[in-house]
């Protein structure tokens, strides 16, 4: 993973007399989601408008600046009106204005959502009340003339992708006011006045998401899919038969540092034992070349049993190149513990070895690495598996994150992480944040579930990279009208997108994860954004933000485990 900035594309506005501104659980082998018969297909209206006018000015955080900039035009000026609607609709129902609440719940995307300027163009589902018939979505920037107002029967409006793009590009930085409303229409007239229901702004963010992200998908068989930010579909990155004959699931997974490899965990037939492999990313599954990862190093790797690989990307050089893994075998006594692999080995006696971890007499699961190299973050448990199902037992009811030096192989003192080791709680799956600097991570009450595995209590959490207070993200609750809460709704397997952004002096993080809170309770990956400051060179969460759904993904399958880096994967087909 890259740790150095990616700045998104700068929108640059002059203001007279002003500066200017700078703008804008864990993987079994087997679905355990259920499916979903939600369609993703949506009808949307030839777009009026156009891209026209300068860039907005940006916000903190997606709020809309008090500096209004010249307007621009992406907005039509007449209302749009979708499917067998009549073609009066809008006069119909400014015939009777309504001020009720009762009307549509909206659940994607949640109000106080944060959007990277380059995502996928926006959708917007709901729930209307029952016998309505049509639906009233309006949206309004405060540097666009025009509100967007929609009518439609349908349970959900995507904005086209032309009106999207102009949009993102001309007010990033600013808020959308939204509010829908929803009617029940016969014979040309309304039966009553129309129901108002959710409002609230959706923040545009001043700056893009980076890279791209792979995931685990165990629907009709596992394989690893994804997708660009921005890609209005997924491509299949590696399938089990790509891999080996003997290949039967594909599950846990990372980047290489230079995005060219995936890393992951396969199960092997007929044993059902893990091992570790590597292949490339785009979409051919080749072996990697002898120079970046030799034939001693795959079969070091290929050892049963052993998964959850990581790397870091100061070791990862022509003359320095190494995995960590999760091993069990007679020289661990079968207990989780952290290995490390010589990517460049010639010699399978010295190519491996194990990190110490002076004073944990615990078992290792669920690795993550800091990109400097120097320490690794795990999971302290009596009970490992996988790699990544850590557990308790009744001696020993302790599920913590804990750290240690990687200290050039060696090892070390590990050490419990303060806000992630609090006693009253299980935390497990952490993952480092670009720049090193926070760790996000799960949690959940302790003694309040069987281990980390699928986990429906599982809730993301971000604490600073040395320890600190944890802070609990928004990204956890979908809306209140949507009726389900978290924890309940497996918030699971966090991980950051592979930079960091920055925009007025704000600095930008993202993070996906799978959820189980859409209708079908299957799961489905997810992404917020969490925002920074740094006030007297000390950096603090200023404020998480409320999710997005990822659409590109296919709604009826399940999705898990993502690793988010500059993954070098095929174009969507």
């Amino acid at each position: 993973m890259q740790s150095s900035p990616r700045l998104g594309l700068a929108l640059l506005v002059a203001i007279a007399g002003s500066t200017a501104l700078g703008l804008f659980g864990s993987v079994a082998c087997s679905g355990d989601g259920a499916s979903s018969s939600a369609s993703s297909n949506n009808n949307n209206p030839t777009s009026a408008g156009g891209n026209g006018g300068a860039g907005g000015a940006g916000g903190n955080g997606g709020s809309s600046s008090s500096l209004i900039p010249p307007t621009v035009d992406d907005f039509p000026a007449t209302p749009q009106v979708v499917g067998d609607l009549p073609t009066n609709v809008a006069d119909i129902f400014n015939g009777m204005p309504g001020t009720d609440p009762g009307g549509p719940c909206v659940s994607e995307p949640a109000m106080e959502a944060l959007v990277p300027k380059n995502w996928t163009p926006l959708r917007f589902e709901w729930t209307p009340p029952p016998g309505h018939n049509v639906i009233e979505l309006r949206l309004k920037v405060d540097n666009q003339p025009h509100e967007l107002v929609v009518y439609t029967p349908e349970p959900l409006y995507t904005i086209p992708r032309e009106m999207w793009e102009g949009l993102a590009q001309n007010s990033a930085g600013h808020d959308v006011e939204v509010q829908v409303r929803s009617a029940q229409i016969e014979n040309g007239a309304l039966v009553s006045a129309p129901l108002v229901g959710t409002s609230g702004v959706v923040h545009l963010a001043p700056v893009e998401a980076p890279g791209s992200i792979v995931y685990w998908s165990s629907s009709g068989g596992t394989a690893f899919r994804g997708f660009t930010v921005g890609d209005e579909q997924v491509t299949t990155v590696i399938a089990p038969a790509q891999v080996s004959d003997d290949t039967n699931c594909v599950s846990c997974h990372t980047s290489s540092p230079d995005g060219k490899l995936v890393f992951f965990t396969r199960d092997l037939t007929p044993s059902g034992a893990r091992a570790v492999s590597a292949r490339s990313a785009d979409g051919t599954s080749t072996t990697p070349p002898a120079q970046t990862v030799s034939q001693v190093a795959l079969d070091l790797l290929a050892r049963p049993t052993q998964g959850a690989p990581v790397l870091s990307e100061a070791h990862y050089s022509a003359t320095d190149a190494v995995a960590i893994t999760v091993l069990y075998d007679a020289s661990t006594a079968n207990r989780g513990a952290l290995a490390w692999t010589n990517l460049h080995a010639a010699d399978p006696a010295s190519g491996s070895g194990l990190l110490a971890r002076t004073g944990d007499p615990r078992q290792a699961t669920s690795p993550t690495w800091w990109h400097d190299g120097t320490t690794i973050a795990y999971v302290s448990a009596e009970v490992s598996g996988s790699g990544v199902v850590a557990g308790v037992s009744a001696n020993d009811p302790t599920m913590d994150i804990y750290t240690v030096p990687f200290n050039d192989r060696q090892g070390g003192n590990a050490t419990p992480l303060a806000g992630a080791s609090d006693p009253g709680y299980w935390e497990f799956y952490p993952v480092i944040s670009p720049e090193d600097r926070f760790l996000a991570f799960n949690r959940i009450a302790a003694n309040t579930g069987n281990d980390s595995y699928d986990e429906p209590n599982a809730e993301v959490m971000v604490v600073p990279a040395a320890g600190g207070d944890a802070v609990r993200i928004e990204g956890n609750d979908p809306p209140a009208c949507v009726g389900k809460p978290s924890p309940g709704i497996t918030n699971s397997w966090p991980r950051w997108a592979p930079s960091v952004q920055i925009a007025d002096g704000k600095r930008y993080y993202w993070l996906t994860y799978s959820s189980k809170r859409r209708p079908a309770g299957n799961p489905q990956l997810y992404v917020s954004g969490v925002v920074t400051a740094v006030v007297n060179g000390v950096e603090t969460v200023e404020r998480t933000y409320p999710a997005i759904y990822v659409t590109s993904q296919p709604p009826e399958e399940n999705n898990h485990t993502p690793a988010w880096d500059v993954f070098q994967i095929p174009e969507p087909q």
